[in-house]
């Protein structure tokens, strides 16, 4: 699974609160805002949407869309 780590700057004071308990190392600190560094490495936990008190957070999963030709190759599998 994938997800995308967004931030609404708008809403964000920067407390790190999110760097420090992000575990694989998505979030950075720049210009006293929290930025989304490494969507690749999210693991989808949400921890950093549950300590964010300004609710600044979010996070979703990113379905992946496949090509005819893959889903050939897969077609006893069911996508949904």
């Amino acid at each position: 699974m994938a997800f995308r780590v967004m931030v609404d700057e708008k809403k964000c004071t920067g407390c790190e609160e999110c760097v420090e308990v992000c575990t694989v190392g998505v979030f950075e600190i720049r210009e006293n805002r929290c930025v989304p560094v490494g969507n690749e490495k999210c693991l989808g936990c949400e921890i950093c949407v549950k300590v964010c008190e300004r609710q600044a957070i979010t996070v979703e999963e990113v379905k992946v869309k496949l090509s005819d030709t893959a889903k050939s190759l897969f077609k006893d599998i069911p996508f949904d």
